[in-house]
């Protein structure tokens, strides 16, 4: 009984001592990457991203103002010329903790940086945008990035790829901009009110006591994901508006947001043409260890594009020749 007694009670203290040296770590980990960080990064390939901001007022879209200061927001493009006029546009979102850095490989990856113009964002408070101003609204998270959508808006063919709480904002944008969206990437998103979980430690580090000494990252992180079920409420009315054509990536083995979020999705999206991945050996990791087959999706999606428009060229030139020789 001693002997019992005495392993839980070393086991307790292992398990404090490993808490408090994993805050004590946490409030040196910085996931963001400063802009002369991010020029390092990319320096030396022959396209680079270059870094901008934009601030969001703090007004309502009917005009009344918020009890808020104006938010700014940090994102990355590759460039434009003349001659890529013509090239789709694609999105990344991130999740949490994290920020815009999250999806750098991708913007080293050669083929893909030759088919599309690329786009990375650090979401509200995270990065460089306000960093450790939460917010915990997926509505307003939309509303501070729509200005990206309307930057890109007049692109050919935009794509938006969302990896796990960024997939419940990009799903949000995806509703509020049916005629400019034109596909939609969940990457181990989080779709469904309660369909992941929530950790015990999670609503003790809520506690007033607590909450002050968790590192701010960890604490926008878990800020979210007390506020995500009722978050995804708020927007489970509007998912008929999405008619986005829907790619999902998930892990089956991924404990932390659920697969059933796939169902989830495929039931609600009503007005979209919906393709599923599911991946027998993966969790919710599905960005850092199936880049490349992510990146595969992507191009296979932009060359169905591609040949679509083909085909409805072909098509548009066959009848106007038909036309013409009625006419005669």
């Amino acid at each position: 009984m001693k002997l019992l007694k005495r392993i839980l009670t070393w086991t307790a203290l292992t398990i404090v001592v490993l808490a408090i040296g994993g805050l004590i770590i946490a409030w040196f980990v910085d996931s963001r990457q400063s802009d002369q960080e991010l020029a390092e990064e990319f320096k030396g390939q022959r396209i680079q991203p270059t870094v901008h901001y934009y601030r969001v007022s703090n007004r309502h879209s009917n005009g009344t103002s918020r009890d808020e200061a104006p938010r700014t927001i940090r994102f990355i493009e590759t460039p434009a010329s003349p001659a890529d006029s013509a090239l789709p546009v694609v999105i990344f979102v991130h999740g949490a903790p994290s920020s815009l850095s999250f999806f750098n490989a991708f913007f080293k990856d050669t083929t893909l940086l030759n088919r599309a113009r690329l786009v990375a964002v650090d979401r509200p408070g995270y990065g460089y945008s306000d960093y450790g101003r939460v917010e915990t609204s997926i509505i307003r998270q939309a509303e501070l990035l729509q200005p990206l959508i309307d930057r890109y808006k007049k692109a050919p063919y935009l794509m938006i790829v969302g990896s796990s709480y960024g997939g419940s904002v990009t799903a949000r944008l995806a509703m509020n901009n049916p005629d400019y969206v034109d596909h939609v990437v969940f990457v181990s998103s989080a779709l469904g009110p309660g369909l992941e979980r929530t950790y015990p430690i999670s609503y003790f580090a809520d506690s007033p006591l607590i909450h002050w000494g968790v590192p701010p990252l960890l604490r926008l992180a878990n800020d979210e994901k007390l506020a995500h079920r009722r978050a995804l409420e708020a927007i489970l009315p509007d998912w008929p508006k999405i008619r986005a054509n829907i790619t999902m990536l998930h892990g089956q083995r991924d404990e932390l947001v659920y697969p059933t979020n796939v169902s989830f999705a495929q039931n609600h999206l009503v007005n979209a043409r919906v393709k599923q991945f599911l991946l027998p050996e993966n969790r919710h990791d599905i960005v850092f260890n199936k880049r490349e087959y992510m990146t595969e999706i992507i191009l296979n999606i932009l060359t169905q594009r591609e040949v679509k428009e083909t085909v409805t060229a072909k098509s548009i030139a066959v009848k106007t020749k038909s036309n013409d020789t009625d006419r005669l």
